[in-house]
């Protein structure tokens, strides 16, 4: 009896040292539990965050991206964890040129995501990034994309692509060299790495391109390189000459520079070589270097057009306007009749935007000449509505009433006419030719900024109001935003 009473002190005694660590363990147990119950995600959550996405997904297809934006935050409040709602909150930053905001979301908003998750988003925004040349920022995006830990394999390729755009050649096929690719992904860096061989040794090109057999999507560029590569002969200067235009209309014109820069000073038996040198210069930002080939090109006849109209955007983005200016008029001469519209529609865009109204009033008057095209008609319209010369932008309105219009033709032709008919107070008339326009193309911002000037004028503030906001919100590419803000603060 005496040692069971012994016992049963020494138990107690024992409890009471344990009783702070079973009162640990309970918390912790506790803790544990409640964090779990915590993150457990319940049916309602998820059918409550269906169905916000699902709304907020309308809203984008319909451009309605502001409301879209906040359903997509309101989702992102439901479940944290899933990257939908992060997603559309992304698209429509980028949408808006908002890219350094969707970096933000990644990095803050969006933690609780997975890591493959997140690794979708780096790569979107590097993708705009890239879109927009922007090519150090976007291989940085990337490699943060491949820094949370996942295997991505259009991530890696994304990353050659740009390493390859920035000339890093060594590192691009590094990553392009990798066994990740499947498919599409595939068939593009194994192309990508026949394009970086074929410049230090033919052979191996032709090996690397003939080790897959590429999906439909592809065998065209395929069977191009191909018998480029075949057509190769023992001379330098021809290889080089061939492949470059294969690497400039693929964009990747350091190729071409690495190909061509050292046969520079004898490469002028080939008037195509000297062009595509400027053109591979122009096109990795050197511009110097390119108007001295263009200027060499010239020197040796023939592609007047062409190099002429690579010497304009070169002295454009030298901010050289007055020679570009010139490079541009006489390419327009060179060509005459066989002159191309992008070329025509390019200088006269440029003529308008720094103001050279009376330049482009000349040009128009010179290619009435020789030109049928209603594209040209448009232009008279445009450069007298900036003359405020009413009546000839009545006569060029008259022409086109007359021509026969594709469906672009057309489109513009109605929004001029029915600025027109705004500028000179036949309201009822414009307004039935607007009515019209956003049948045809409910998503313009242009048709509804002339709309919401129209709904001023007539004194429907509210109208007004709610038509200017619809043009902000549509104008993903700032074509009247900053006009229809300086209206809607008068109103």
């Amino acid at each position: 009896m005496y040692l069971f009473l012994i016992y049963i002190q020494l138990m107690k005694e024992k409890l009471k040292k344990l009783a702070p660590w079973f009162v640990l363990a309970v918390i912790l147990l506790g803790t544990g539990i409640w964090y779990l119950l915590s993150k457990r995600i319940t049916q309602e959550q998820i059918t409550s965050y269906q169905q916000i996405i699902s709304e907020a997904d309308s809203q984008y297809e319909a451009r309605e991206y502001s409301t879209a934006i906040n359903r997509y935050y309101d989702a992102a409040d439901v479940i944290p964890s899933r990257v939908e709602a992060y997603e559309g909150i992304v698209d429509i930053l980028l949408l808006k040129n908002r890219t350094s905001d969707a970096v933000e979301i990644v990095e803050k908003s969006a933690k609780n995501i997975s890591n493959y998750d997140k690794s979708i988003l780096y790569l979107k925004i590097g993708n705009k990034y890239y879109e927009d040349s922007l090519y150090d920022q976007a291989l940085s995006t990337y490699l943060d994309g491949l820094g949370v830990g996942m295997t991505n394999s259009e991530l890696e390729l994304s990353i050659a692509k740009t390493y390859l755009k920035k000339g890093n050649l060594n590192d691009a096929n590094t990553y392009l060299s990798k066994s990740i690719y499947t498919e599409d992904t595939l068939y593009e860096s194994t192309l990508l790495r026949a394009y970086i061989l074929a410049t230090t040794n033919i052979d191996d090109a032709k090996k690397v391109l003939g080790s897959i057999q590429p999906s439909d999507t592809w065998k065209a560029f395929y069977d191009e390189f191909s018998e480029i590569l075949e057509s190769l002969t023992e001379d330098s200067k021809f290889n080089a000459t061939k492949l470059s235009r294969v690497y400039i209309n693929s964009g990747y014109p350091v190729l071409a520079v690495n190909l061509l820069e050292p046969l520079s000073e004898d490469i002028t038996e080939y008037l195509e070589g000297v062009y595509f040198l400027g053109r591979a210069y122009l096109d990795s930002g050197e511009y110097d270097k390119a108007i001295i080939q263009f200027d060499r090109a010239l020197s040796l006849g023939g592609m007047e057009e062409d190099i002429l109209w690579g010497q304009a955007r070169a002295y454009l983005l030298k901010d050289d306007l007055e020679n570009s200016f010139s490079s541009y008029d006489k390419a327009i001469s060179y060509a005459g009749e066989d002159v191309s519209q992008e070329l025509v529609s390019e200088y006269m865009d440029l003529l308008l935007e720094n103001n050279q109204t009376l330049r482009a009033d000349e040009m128009v008057k010179k290619l009435m000449n020789y030109i049928s095209s209603p594209y040209i008609r448009l232009y008279g319209v445009k450069v007298n509505k900036a003359l405020n010369d009413s009546k000839k932008v009545d006569y060029y309105i008259g022409l086109l009433s007359k021509m026969k219009l594709n469906d672009a033709e057309k489109k513009e032709y109605m929004y001029l006419n029915a600025s027109n008919l705004l500028s000179k107070g036949k309201t009822d008339l414009a307004a039935q030719v607007l009515e019209e326009l956003v049948k045809l193309d409910r998503f313009n911002p242009q048709y509804y900024f002339v709309s919401g000037q129209l709904e001023y004028n007539l004194g429907n503030k509210d109208n007004a109001k709610e038509l200017l906001k619809k043009a902000i919100e549509y104008d993903t590419n700032n074509l009247v935003t900053e006009e229809a803000n300086q209206l809607l603060s008068q109103i």
